[in-house]
């Protein structure tokens, strides 16, 4: 069920995968704030990045593509107590790093994940995990993983939330930009950005400056093992795609274009351009029986879908980018992967890499983490993959744990786009746009009142027979005392080999969030088996 494949379909709809191996570097210890604070050109007492600074340009898109040619650090800001400061991962930390290389572990939730991780002769120890526990503060989260937590893993769908992150980076950019820089059109507004993008590009003086583990700044330049970094594929953001019009008269405002597509149009769309993929599928399973009567009728709904398709691919295209983004976060395939290749041609690869370098959501000294360099949808779109070698749908279940944490946080660019990325996240009910499956929520939902689930934010991706499930859960449970308490946690689980596993897996996740909570399995309703006394002894 919304199978993503690994390799190029009959449909030119599918992606390609390719991984890209890079040698390890020496290690550079470095102070991360200081070295950006110098890379931005302000000073230490100087949280802002004055886009004024270089006066008012006119560049155009074509013309920033011809000079947009290798890989930098674009400007980006992040709202930290109600003020807008320059992106550095040192802004960004989540409270589960310890240091620049390690993950901070909370040891007694670590003990109760070792136990489950080698529970019934270790049947989820294929399963890369990560736990964050915001039960008692959201603020100070308690972090416990699978021993190959900062492993590069092909992500299949999961990395779909980069390009989103980056779209609202992007906004929230411009919204600086014009906060510092007064213009009278959008179009003024765009020649800005545009020129400071094309000046990132410069050929600076001096040494390059360290930065993470095989990577340095020359200037606002990223060099890899010293050397720069093409650019290919989508490269320059197409804004005008990507942001309303503001009509003559009114005051400028920046956001997502949106043809206003309510949830009933977008299921619409999805499932006429989801048809013929469907259909086709029916085919083959009718062949394989070899009922004449069957494939008959497969092929007829095949070619009724085949027929119909150009008009739901012209009205998907169609849509505004908000819009393209919620088909690409709900995930219902092939559609959310056509979607995601239209983000990605109108965020580009390039604010893509800039936001998850500065971000620290990639992070070479981490060994990696969350990247994408592919559109999951045209080979010939495909750039590269992470700076530190991995896939080009790249994840460690540290980087995930780390974004779903921020994103709750509401430390994502700013609390108002955390909270509209959690609604594009948001499992079903959703009232935007249809979505899929999450198995750690269908896990939770076997318990008592279907787990007395609150909210659950989650992005799946499947592949290679192997599942992945992203997920931020509240779920309300007993105290023990007549009341009730509110469990807040982040489950990441990568490469199950089932999703009976992954629903298996979340239920003894969740009795080790409640044990840290000094709550019993029973007040969370689980069931009063020996086996699970036995295994959770001393942790209650």
């Amino acid at each position: 069920m919304y199978i993503y494949e690994t390799k190029p379909p009959s449909s030119h709809f599918g992606r390609a995968e390719r991984s890209t191996r890079l040698r390890p570097a020496q290690r550079n210890p470095y102070y991360l704030d200081r070295v950006i604070s110098g890379f931005l050109g302000r000073g230490e007492n100087n949280n802002t990045y004055a886009w004024a600074n270089e006066g008012l340009g006119q560049l155009k898109t074509d013309e920033l593509s011809k000079k947009l040619t290798h890989l930098s650090f674009l400007p980006h800001f992040v709202e930290v107590n109600g003020k807008d400061v320059a992106l550095t991962p040192g802004a960004m930390d989540p409270g589960i790093y310890d240091g620049p290389e390690k993950y901070k572990i909370a040891p007694r939730l670590q003990d109760c994940l070792k136990t489950v991780m080698v529970m019934e002769k270790g049947k989820f120890r294929h399963i890369k995990v990560a736990l964050v526990d915001l039960t008692k503060n959201v603020m100070q989260p308690e972090f416990a993983a699978s021993f190959d937590h900062k492993e590069p893993l092909f992500a299949a769908s999961v990395p779909k939330i980069a390009p989103m992150l980056a779209a609202y980076q992007l906004r929230h950019d411009l919204r600086v930009a014009l906060k510092q820089k007064p213009v009278k059109t959008l179009d003024d507004l765009f020649g800005l950005v545009r020129q400071h993008w094309a000046d990132t590009q410069r050929d600076p003086k001096g040494k390059a400056t360290p930065f993470a583990r095989g990577v340095s700044l020359w200037g606002k330049l990223v060099l890899e093992h010293g050397n720069k970094i093409p650019l290919a594929g989508p490269k320059v953001p197409q804004l005008d795609s990507v942001f309303a019009k503001v009509p003559a008269g009114r005051a400028l405002t920046i956001a997502f274009m949106s043809t206003g597509e309510n949830k009933a149009d977008l299921k619409n769309i999805i499932v006429g351009f989801n048809e013929p993929s469907k259909a086709r599928e029916e085919l083959r399973r009718a062949q394989r029986k070899g009922d004449a009567s069957s494939v008959k009728k497969a092929k007829q709904r095949t070619e009724e879908a085949e027929r119909k398709f150009p008009v739901f691919k012209k009205k998907l295209d169609a849509l505004g980018f908000l819009e393209r983004m919620r088909v690409m976060v709900g995930g219902r395939v092939p559609a959310s992967n056509y979607a995601t290749s239209t983000v990605v041609r109108d965020v580009g690869f390039p604010y893509i890499a800039s936001t998850l370098l500065q971000s620290g959501l990639y992070d070479t000294n981490r060994n990696g983490g969350l990247w994408l360099g592919a559109d999951y949808c045209h080979r010939r779109n495909s750039w590269r993959g992470p700076l530190g070698g991995g896939f080009v749908q790249n994840a460690t279940t540290g980087s995930l744990a780390a974004f779903m944490t921020l994103l709750v946080q509401n430390r994502l660019v700013s609390a108002p786009a955390s909270a509209e990325m959690r609604m594009l996240m948001k499992k079903e009910p959703n009232p935007t746009h249809p979505g899929i499956v999450s198995w750690f929520k269908e896990g939770l939902k076997q318990l008592p009142n279907k787990g007395s689930l609150k909210t659950v934010l989650s992005k799946l991706g499947v592949a290679e027979e192997r599942i992945d499930d992203c997920t931020y859960i509240e779920r309300e449970v007993h105290d023990g005392k007549g009341g009730k308490k509110t469990l807040r946690y982040v489950a990441v689980g990568l490469r199950a080999k089932n999703e009976d596993l992954l629903k298996e897996l979340i239920l003894n996740l969740d009795k080790c969030i409640l044990a840290n909570n000094g709550l019993t399995p029973a007040l969370g309703g689980h069931p009063r088996l020996v086996e699970f006394q036995q295994i959770f002894r001393g942790y209650e």
